[in-house]
């Protein structure tokens, strides 16, 4: 395996991915408290981001739109986070993220805006739109870890750099 073939790169992204997902708070089994909702309509990625998200011992409860998401929040009171994709029909990112702001019980949880959208001004919109952290697909994985670790951390600033 040559230096140059990609593997490495990518063995060290992994290594780094999975440092900051089994930092103290998400190794072991899921605490109460590390609930995700994933609030995606594309079944293939509502499905590769629970599975990231399983993989690193967050229970997932998951979505299809933006009005189920907030029937799931009125139902439960143990999401530690959200990811939320910004382009769902019907009821979009933007206008679920702040109707989730509404909810006086959910006005301070973190909500990552997943997007496939990356143009100017994007972060800046979903940002808001009551976002606490942003990343762009396709996911990369030690962005998504980093990203969640630093919105679920008091005083932590999510990743402004592109991995």
């Amino acid at each position: 395996m040559g230096s140059d073939d990609g593997r490495t790169r990518s063995g060290a992204a992994r290594y780094e991915a999975m440092r900051t997902a089994f930092r103290p708070g998400f190794g072991g089994p899921a605490p109460a408290d590390r609930t995700a909702l994933v609030v995606e309509n594309d079944y293939g990625s509502r499905t590769a981001m629970t599975a990231l998200l399983e993989r690193i011992r967050l229970t997932v409860v998951a979505a299809e739109s933006g009005h189920s998401a907030l029937d799931v929040l009125a139902e439960r009171d143990d999401i530690a986070v959200v990811l939320i994709d910004i382009m769902m029909p019907i009821m979009d990112g933007y206008e679920t993220m702040r109707a989730v702001r509404k909810l006086p019980r959910y006005a301070e949880l973190p909500i990552i805006a997943v997007t496939a959208k990356d143009g100017a001004g994007e972060r800046e919109r979903c940002l808001e739109a009551g976002a606490s952290g942003f990343i762009t697909k396709p996911v990369n994985t030690a962005e998504l870890l980093a990203t969640i670790g630093a919105c679920t951390t008091p005083g932590g600033t999510p990743p402004t750099t592109k991995w």
